[in-house]
């Protein structure tokens, strides 16, 4: 059985932080191509302080669970007003392929609307494939790498935006 819900309890925040320093275990293992420690700085003053920017109402922390057991997480934060950045978008390997991902994003984007943003960016390395697939299956589309994304790496990273009006029948926030 999968659950997708937001993550609020203290046993949630501590699944988040546990699949985040795997996601990062994994990044570094499978897809990085040098060591890139200015990209992970602060990670941990970060999970320290979960939900943190993550935390409602200008964000939120997605986890899912696969037969009670934590596999993936997804969050976003305020870049300002209207726009959000979607950010630790990540599922265990071994719970791939179930739409996990896809069910994530799609709370996860729910919730952005409901609290009235009205546009979604990200980032994510080139190699990450499946996850593209998971981004433009929800309606983002590929954009130049910009200021709005400084953590973006020119040539390494692609970035994608996705316009939050109304989406599965949920009416558009003024």
């Amino acid at each position: 059985m999968i659950s997708i819900r937001r993550a609020e309890t203290p046993d949630d925040l501590d699944a988040v932080r546990a699949l985040i320093r795997g996601f990062i275990r994994w990044t570094m293992a499978e897809i990085a191509e040098t060591d890139y420690p200015a990209i992970f700085a602060g990670l941990e003053m970060e999970l320290a302080g979960l939900p943190g920017r993550y935390g409602p109402p200008t964000g939120c922390l997605v986890l899912a669970r696969l037969d009670g057991e934590p596999v993936g997480c997804v969050a976003f934060y305020a870049h300002d007003a209207s726009t959000i950045e979607v950010k630790r978008m990540f599922v265990l390997p071994q719970a791939r392929g179930h739409g996990i991902g896809a069910r994530m994003m799609a709370l996860l984007l729910a919730q952005a609307r409901a609290e009235g943003f009205r546009r979604a960016l990200l980032s994510s390395h080139h190699s990450m494939h499946a996850a593209h697939g998971t981004y433009r299956r929800a309606g983002f589309r590929d954009m130049p790498v910009s200021a709005e994304f400084p953590s973006a790496l020119a040539g390494v990273d692609i970035c994608m935006e996705l316009a939050l009006g109304a989406a599965e029948g949920l009416p558009a926030s003024a």
